[in-house]
């Protein structure tokens, strides 16, 4: 579609200008950008929802998001937790 190949051509053609340089994002983009705020909004709601969705953070876990960042306690074993986030990562 025309909405993936406008993206595709932002995020291939992103250049910034630093210390009389002009370089280009290898991967992503510049933070303060709308479209960049808007995929990583909907790549973390993603993994949002997959971390909330599992039985173990519905026990007395606290959980927090601000922008593109994600806060969480966790009270089950290291070994759960591990095999959550590579479970997350390997699916996104």
């Amino acid at each position: 579609t025309k909405i993936v190949r406008l993206t595709s051509l932002f995020l291939h053609n992103n250049r910034f200008y630093y210390d009389g340089k002009i370089y280009r994002f290898i991967k992503g983009g510049p933070s303060n950008s709308g479209l960049i705020e808007t995929l990583s909004d909907i790549y973390v709601n993603r993994m949002e929802k997959f971390l909330i969705d599992q039985s173990s953070m519905k026990q007395n876990e606290f959980y927090g998001r601000y922008h593109n960042q994600i806060f969480f306690t966790w009270n089950q074993s290291l070994d759960e937790l591990q095999q959550i986030l590579k479970s997350m990562t390997s699916e996104y």
